[in-house]
This record gives structure tokens, C-alpha cells and sequence, in this order.
């Protein structure tokens, strides 16, 4: 019986410690959302930040001038998933979009994100946002630190 405990214990032990590790980057790039406004990474990571967007419906993000510290974090790409409504057709639902970074040398450095609404981006008045984003277009300023 003792034994049996035992290795129900290590076959819980894997599963669980690869989920942990996940969160740890091990398994792809640590990924932020829209939320997480203070990241902190080691040099030669890649990281993600994943924010709600809906493209086909006039939500949207970019980068915004200036860009980020090319010495510490460099853009590596991004992409844009769509996800269908109750209705099954395409753009009717909540959707991402992603940003991939390398972490390239140790610094400090902000990632400023321009979300757009219906084709409406912030107009350089520095709307900056603090909560999650909603209907008005702002800027998302996110503090990237690379150890």
C-alpha cells in the first residue's frame, strides 16, 4: 500500500511540475497580457505580450513611436487570432492579437502599445490607459525590465 501512494505521488508530481515550468518559459515564450504592465525577464528570452483584439471588427494594437530600446528588446513578430462568435462566422467573436520580443541585454526600457478602436487611434495626446482596454482608443505603456 505504501508503494502505491508513492508512485500515484510521482505520477502526479510530472504533470504538475510541467505546468509550473510552463509559466517559467520552458516551454515557449513567457507570455504578458494586457494587464501586466511591469515585466520583468532575463537576457536571451523571448517574451509575449497577448492583448484582446478583435482586427476584423476595428480593434487593434501597434507599436508606437518610439519603439522600444533596440539594445535591450528587439520585436521578433506578431499575429492575430480570430475567434468566431456564437454565430460560427469568422470576426464575430473576441480574438488576440501578439507580440513576440527578444530580450536582448540587460536595461531598462517601454514598450508603448497604440490600440486603436473602429479605425480611431489615440491622436498623440497621450491617453494613456490604466485599466484593461475598453471602447476608447489609448496608449498601453507597458515597463520591460531585462536582467
Amino acid at each position: 500500500m505504501k508503494s502505491r501512494h508513492r508512485l500515484s505521488a510521482a505520477a502526479l508530481a510530472l504533470p504538475l511540475t510541467a505546468v509550473m515550468l510552463s509559466g517559467c518559459g520552458l516551454f515557449g515564450p513567457e507570455t504578458f497580457e494586457a494587464d501586466e504592465r511591469s515585466i520583468e525577464v532575463d537576457a536571451g528570452d523571448t517574451f509575449e505580450l497577448t492583448l484582446p483584439a478583435n482586427p476584423s471588427m476595428g480593434q487593434d494594437w501597434s507599436i508606437a513611436d518610439p519603439g522600444p530600446d533596440l539594445a535591450t528588446v528587439r520585436q521578433e513578430g506578431d499575429r492575430e487570432e480570430d475567434f468566431a462568435g456564437d454565430s460560427g462566422l469568422d470576426g464575430g467573436g473576441d480574438g488576440t492579437q501578439t507580440f513576440t520580443f527578444q530580450a536582448v541585454a540587460a536595461g531598462t526600457t517601454k514598450i508603448k502599445m497604440s490600440y486603436c478602436v473602429l479605425g480611431v487611434c489615440p491622436d498623440g495626446d497621450d491617453r494613456t490607459a490604466t485599466g484593461s482596454p475598453g471602447n476608447d482608443p489609448a496608449y498601453f505603456i507597458y515597463t520591460v525590465t531585462v536582467r
